[in-house]
């Protein structure tokens, strides 16, 4: 029986990948002129006389000199003590069987562009092959020290290694086969110099079984040898790991009057059982508590989030507004969170259905993303929010975290609608957070939840600072 999986996160982890332009010899086989192939093939069998070559050819006296002189002096046949012309040493090498056509090897020199990840150097782009990715929203692995400092050398090594498997997956273009066997040799590498410096994009599920318990990590198919990509993501997720959150989270329920989340953990783990019997519940039908478990931007868990939306929406269309409605993600503060570019897709696509199609075309809510600081002088995630949701930056404000010691997200669409995610953290059950939540139409619940949220957000953090600080693009 095939072991259940259930996905309870996903990160994206990015490894710098190096693009070098490579020049490069190499030995490729054609064969030879009629004349000069047939002649060779006939002595290759018996040294022969002049005369017999040229009666056996059909050829003139004059045409059998000039081809056996412009042999002998490509040192290709030489005069034996009988007077028969035979083969040198050199075109010896021409033929791999007897009676098989002579095959002569060139040098030719070509360059390619390639790139190879900073782990194991496995080929990862090509000179038509970009990788077309940015540095953000994913957890950057930083290659060894020695890595970047003899990467011309590894990449060197790599190409050789793997020159075979890059001709048989296309990667190498414009270079001559070799007739007959078809495969040209690398003869050296002439030059490596790097052109470029791009991020790798790896997305790994992180599943748990029906016990709730976390299952190994697969392969990473992206990767012919991924064991040092795994070796260095086993260390980036030690150094973002947390401490145990549980007693937070349950703070953060009760605080919310939410009766069913509480029961799906405790310090065993999730609820695997609980959960899927609260989902087939006549509260998730009614959509007064759909549970969900995995980050919100996860395919399956956006599509239960979008489809309560699009029901709200279609009700707005309709109804006339005083003002718009506000629709507000306040995210957590924990280290995985939005570490996957599936969350800047997800606020992308509140911005843009935040107006309806047509001539008369309607807004429906002022969607806004709410990232935390530490500090008002917190200019590293400043900037790294500002890389993250370049997009609609416009639609980007700041606050200093603390709602709820960080571990809870709350997506909000005013009066109508709340998402709430929590970020469980039980380092020694699971590798990263399990975030779990529900979504609701419950208008109690999203009073209360938008009561928390607000009471927070315009609490001061100073004499006279509220923790809402405003768009991020002017903070100082």
């Amino acid at each position: 029986m095939a072991q259940i999986k259930i996905p309870y996160n996903e990160i994206d982890f990015l490894i710098p990948s190096y693009r070098f332009n490579i020049r490069f010899s190499y030995i490729t086989k054609r064969g030879l002129p009629f004349i000069r192939e047939f002649v060779l093939r006939l002595v290759h069998l018996s040294p022969m006389k002049p005369e017999e070559i040229s009666e056996y050819l059909g050829l003139t006296e004059r045409e059998a000199k000039e081809a056996l002189r412009d042999l002998i002096e490509r040192d290709e046949l030489a005069y034996n003590e009988l007077g028969q012309v035979a083969l040198t040493s050199k075109a010896s090498g021409y033929f791999t069987d007897l009676g098989a056509s002579p095959q002569v090897s060139d040098v030719l020199t070509t360059g390619t562009v390639v790139g190879f990840e900073a782990t194991a150097f496995n080929c990862v782009s090509s000179n038509d092959i970009r990788l077309n990715d940015k540095w953000n929203c994913g957890i950057r692995i930083d290659p060894k020290s020695e890595v970047v400092a003899n990467r011309n050398k590894l990449a060197e090594k790599a190409f050789q290694n793997q020159f075979y498997s890059l001709l048989d997956k296309g990667l190498l273009k414009n270079l001559r086969d070799s007739e007959g066997s078809g495969r040209p040799n690398i003869y050296k590498i002439d030059s490596v110099k790097q052109i470029a410096q791009e991020p790798l994009r790896l997305k790994l599920n992180f599943v748990m079984n029906e016990n709730g318990m976390s299952i190994e990590r697969d392969d990473i198919e992206q990767l012919k040898d991924d064991s040092f990509a795994q070796d260095a993501i086993t260390e980036a997720l030690f150094r973002h790991s947390g401490s145990n959150n549980l007693a937070d989270i349950i703070q953060a329920i009760e605080c919310f009057r939410d009766v069913h989340s509480g029961s799906l953990v405790d310090e065993q783990g999730f609820n695997v059982s609980k959960f899927l019997v609260l989902s087939q519940s006549q509260d998730a039908q009614s959509g007064k508590f759909i549970p969900f478990v995995g980050p919100i931007y996860t395919e399956a868990n956006w599509r239960l989030f979008t489809e309560q939306v699009e029901s709200v929406k279609k009700k707005l269309v309709g109804s006339h507004q005083e003002g718009l409605k506000a629709l507000n993600w306040l995210a957590p503060s924990t280290e995985f969170w939005g570490r996957n570019n599936k969350t800047s897709n997800c606020f992308n696509e509140l911005v843009n259905g935040a107006k309806t199609k047509g001539k008369k075309a309607k807004t429906l809510y002022k969607p806004t993303l709410i990232l935390p600081l530490n500090s008002t002088n917190d200019r590293f995630n400043k900037n790294k929010w500002k890389d993250d949701f370049s997009t609609n930056i416009e639609n980007v404000d700041a606050y200093l975290e603390g709602f709820h010691s960080g571990v809870v997200e709350v997506l909000l669409l005013e009066n109508e609608l709340v998402a709430v995610t929590y970020h469980l953290n039980l380092p020694d059950i699971y590798h990263v957070t399990l975030p779990f939540g529900f979504i609701s139409n419950n208008k109690e619940l999203i009073n209360k939840i938008t009561s928390e949220v607000d009471n927070y957000l315009s609490s001061l953090h100073d004499f006279e600072n509220k923790r809402h600080l405003g768009s991020i693009t002017k903070l100082g």
